[in-house]
């Protein structure tokens, strides 16, 4: 039987970042994966590191993405230098679109409650908007530009992070899916998989859609699955299709440095189905002729479907456990790539018993034993 100082459920890029960041600061570490690394939520995403565009008012979960984000350059810096891999990180903004004055009316609210909370965005004309990103068809109105977000190549940023894990020393035990947290009393002792048991004092759960899978626990963590569906399209020229991120009332977009245009926005709540239906497909098109009819001809390249973890109440799940030993880093829903390096300093600061740089109480599990009690009274 192996023995580790901390064992992470999970090999997404949650488990895998936080695996690093405990590898570094000296614990020996092992990522327990039930199938390949990176291949589930971390994949049903665009690499869009936009905050901004969302929350209409100031919360604690908008100032967590917020910090997030400004993690960001020194940690892809860190990456891509012990990886040797390019993750396309760039900071280049986005444009959220209006093509008609229903939209401007929605756009407009969004632009005012968002400039009340401190956030740098602006109204730009149709014309200026063309003249930055070209592709835009004619019927554009205007837009708001948030010049702070950025994206990335989630799936590169993953092969980076696997490779700089293995650089670090973590140890990975993949197609063995944990079964049970090994209890012993009221404390963590390790995990189990089928007959093979791996001892350690602290147990960190992101098994991501999966992060209920141990049903003999004494509470439960109320994480589900939400299926987002990825439309990839191939420009002609092989050079990016936009300089910016788009986003619509329907759909958003992100565009790859080899011509690969990546369309998405759904948000299904189907179980682990991860099929990709015409329903999806469908809504991708109706929003890629909003942006521009030429773009129905450019090349199909691929579709797929994720599964992202989403808590009852949509917000991450981070901190302590009721288990003496179990953390929890669970229900990143949408913003698992940006949260990656944030979540994994909080809870590395956690496990070492120093003060995280985030206020996490309203993130912890016990906000939802909470509202249950109320609702019982």
């Amino acid at each position: 039987m192996k023995n580790f100082d901390a064992l992470v459920v999970g090999g997404g890029i949650i488990g895998c970042t936080l695996a690093c960041e405990l590898r570094k600061a000296g614990l020996r570490v092992a990522v327990v994966e039930r199938s390949e690394p990176g291949t589930e939520a971390s994949i049903a995403a665009a690499g869009m590191l936009a905050p901004h565009a969302g929350p209409q008012k100031r919360t604690p979960f908008f100032a967590v993405l917020r910090r997030a984000l400004a993690l960001y350059p020194d940690f892809i810096a860190e990456v891509e230098e012990a990886a040797g891999i390019p993750t396309e990180f760039k900071k280049n903004g986005l444009f959220y679109l209006a093509f008609s004055p229903e939209d401007e009316a929605v756009l407009a609210e969004k632009l005012e409650l968002q400039l009340a909370s401190g956030i740098r965005a602006e109204w730009v004309l149709g014309e200026e908007i063309r003249r930055r990103d070209p592709a835009i068809g004619p019927e554009l109105r205007k837009g708001i530009y948030f010049p702070e977000d950025c994206q990335v190549d989630n799936i590169l940023l993953m092969k980076a992070v696997i490779q700089w894990s293995r650089r670090l020393g973590v140890e990975w035990i993949t197609a063995a899916p944990a079964t049970e947290i090994w209890l012993e009393g009221e404390r963590v002792r390790g995990l189990v998989s089928g007959r093979e048991r791996w001892e350690s004092p602290v147990v960190i759960n992101a098994a991501g859609s999966w992060a209920n899978f141990d049903r003999s626990l004494p509470f439960e963590i109320p994480v589900k699955p939400s299926r987002g569906q990825i439309l990839v399209l191939q420009s002609s020229d092989r050079v990016p299709v936009f300089k910016h991120m788009l986003y619509t009332r329907k759909i958003y977009t992100v565009s790859r440095d080899d011509g690969r245009l990546i369309v998405g926005s759904t948000v299904e709540s189907v179980g682990f189905n991860k099929e990709v239906t015409v329903k999806g497909l469908h809504k991708f098109l109706r929003g890629l002729l909003e942006i521009n009819p030429e773009f129905l001809s450019l090349p199909f390249r691929e579709c797929w479907a994720g599964l992202r973890p989403r808590s009852k109440d949509g917000l991450p799940i981070l901190g302590k456990s009721p288990v003496e030993g179990l953390y929890l880093a669970a229900g990143h829903f949408r913003n698992g790539i940006l949260l990656a390096p944030l979540t994994a300093r909080v809870l590395t600061a956690l496990i070492l018993n120093r003060p995280p740089e985030v206020d996490l109480s309203p993130f912890a599990w016990g906000r939802f034993q909470t509202r249950e009690k109320k609702i019982s009274q």
